[in-house]
């Protein structure tokens, strides 16, 4: 091998863009530290995954639940239901069940944004709980500590 082929050749951006950021780095040198701030909020370790999820699950328990606040009414009157589900046409029920009955059926999406509801919240609980576990799994006990 030649000493050519060994010897790294520098970085070039080929935009201006690149340019400027290039120049503004090596006088700043602010991507060291823009490095060790990606590590911070992205790190490494397996047991952060439990967090993420558990984050990601309440955003979208947040989202689907507002969209079903907008139809669900939780009065315990008592009515006659009569919507598009005929099996139970005319029962007495509550109110709040005859409203979750009409965003399942009459509702567009209803149904699969209650399930979307449903499920994020057994993740969201689950999540935690092991997230709780692998960091007293993770932290050193008590007897180690002077």
């Amino acid at each position: 091998m030649s000493a050519s082929s060994t010897a790294e050749v520098p970085f070039v951006p080929k935009t201006k863009v690149g340019r400027i950021t290039d120049f503004v780095d090596e006088r700043v040198g602010g991507s060291g530290i823009l490095r060790e701030f990606g590590r911070k909020v992205f790190p490494d370790h397996w047991s952060f995954i439990f967090g993420e999820v558990a984050l990601y699950s309440f955003v979208i328990l947040l989202m689907s639940g507002t969209f079903l606040t907008f139809f669900f009414d939780p009065s315990m009157a008592e009515t006659h239901y009569s919507g598009s589900y005929t099996p139970l046409t005319n029962v007495e029920m509550s109110v709040a069940y005859s409203s979750s009955l009409n965003i399942s059926f009459d509702i567009r999406g209803g149904l699969f944004f209650r399930q979307v509801h449903h499920w994020a919240a057994l993740l969201f609980v689950a999540s935690l709980a092991c997230t709780c576990c692998a960091c007293s799994s993770l932290a050193p006990s008590a007897s180690h500590v002077k």
